[in-house]
């Protein structure tokens, strides 16, 4: 397996995704929650201000994630949050 398909395979599985949100605490879904919310204000500080966004290391699970992706993970995310 050539070293690039490892890397995006690994990237890949530390993504976020709706169906995993179900096996996660409580706890940790506010933290996703939290984070989500602190994205979105930075790309729409991004927007506003044309002020750069931090850069995300490749373990943040937010990585590679751009703002309609934030949107829709966090409209899950409070959904899963309230049905607890």
């Amino acid at each position: 397996m050539d070293k690039k398909e490892l890397d995006l395979g690994t990237t890949e599985k530390k993504r976020l995704s709706v169906a995993g949100l179900g096996e996660k605490t409580p706890k940790q879904l506010r933290t996703i929650r939290n984070n989500l919310n602190n994205r979105i204000s930075s790309f729409e500080q991004e927007l506003k201000v044309g002020k750069s966004l931090p850069a995300l290391s490749a373990s943040h699970m937010l990585y590679n994630f751009d703002l309609k992706e934030c949107r829709a993970l966090l409209e899950a995310t409070k959904k899963m949050i309230k049905n607890l």
